[in-house]
């Protein structure tokens, strides 16, 4: 049965890839390759009946592939990583059973290929892996091998599987994170821009009178009373500075090869953290909590201080940078490890 019979619809026909999304593209790429591949392998083969069941099963896992790179999914099934997950899982199970029909020469050609996925996601004292690695430096590889190539093969896909859907549970939580946060910091600037004295932002500030110095508040508007403008102001103030920040931490941020992307989500994640720090360290030092800080003496200081929070942030969510460079790191084919300390 040949592949065609199987996907009569070509990745590359007209109108196919309409929806949006990379990795679609990246799924047509590489299912037309092992098409290519499984074609000429089966052609120069001769056709027994394991060679026919494997062209028939290559065939359908693309056909599979194929049908989730053009279909439309919503909200819910990119939040679970269906497609992508589909995809992807059907492309590598095709990959597979590709190394059991390919001529004998090319598959010992491959075992280069095949070792450096498995280094990928596999520890370095995996059994396989060292074998394929002591069978690839003796240079006698053969027919025998056939096998062992594709159980390398499997458990690195199935690894990497497993990583990716650490990364997509947390670019979730992630996202839930910034959701619940948002609304609790949107709700503390309504509190305060309705009712301007249940969130005081405003500092003490002396000013020379006939008795004396007398101390009066100065506020982030500019006002000697709490205004309904105070909170808002400096919640915009925080989000420059939260804004600033995510600007600096691009210049180091990792540009991983992965399945997902957790970037949006981390500097989404900025901006209301921006807002609840800079609101928070104004309270606190407008409470005289710090030692020697009594208060702000003037508008420009308590903006200053405000951007300063927000900026401040950085200190929290590094933890979460932290945490998503290391599942990044690990669910990424171009960070080779040793990984016999990789984490399962």
């Amino acid at each position: 049965m040949s592949l065609d019979a199987v996907s009569p619809e070509r990745i590359g026909d007209t109108g196919v890839l309409r929806w949006p999304g990379i990795w679609r593209v990246y799924v047509a790429t590489r299912s037309e390759e092992i098409r290519a591949d499984a074609e000429r392998a089966l052609t120069a083969c001769e056709r027994t009946g394991s060679s026919a069941s494997a062209g028939e099963g290559i065939g359908t896992h693309l056909a599979r592939a194929e049908s989730y790179a053009r279909s439309r999914h919503g909200l819910r099934r990119w939040l679970t990583g269906h497609a992508v997950e589909g995809a992807w899982s059907n492309v590598n199970s095709a990959t597979v059973m590709l190394y059991g029909v390919l001529p004998t020469p090319e598959l010992c050609g491959r075992a280069t290929e095949v070792l450096a996925i498995g280094r990928a996601y596999l520890p370095g004292d995996d059994p396989r892996l060292v074998q394929l690695q002591a069978r690839i430096a003796a240079g006698d590889l053969g027919e025998g091998d056939r096998p062992l190539m594709q159980s390398v093969l499997r458990a690195a896909y199935t690894a990497q599987a497993m990583e990716s859907g650490r990364v997509r549970s947390f670019r979730n939580l992630l996202l839930g994170g910034v959701l619940m946060l948002s609304v609790i910091v949107f709700g503390l600037v309504a509190v305060g821009a309705i009712w301007p004295d249940a969130v005081p932002m405003c500092g003490n500030q002396s000013v020379v009178q006939a008795q004396g110095l007398m101390p009066a508040q100065i506020c982030p508007t500019g006002g000697h009373r709490p205004g309904h403008g105070d909170v808002p102001l400096v919640a915009l103030v925080g989000v420059l500075g939260a804004a600033l920040s995510s600007a600096a931490s691009l210049s180091t941020r990792a540009d991983l090869s992965t399945r997902y992307s957790l970037a949006v989500a981390q500097t989404l994640l900025k901006a209301p953290a921006g807002v609840a720090t800079a609101v928070l360290g104004l309270l606190i030092l407008n409470s005289g909590f710090v030692p020697g800080m009594s208060g702000l003496g003037s508008q420009p200081a308590i903006l200053v201080w405000a951007m300063v929070f927000g900026y401040g942030q950085q200190v929290v969510t590094r933890f979460v940078d932290q945490r998503a460079d290391t599942l990044l790191t690990a669910a990424s084919p171009l960070t080779p490890s040793g990984r016999g300390t990789r984490t399962a």
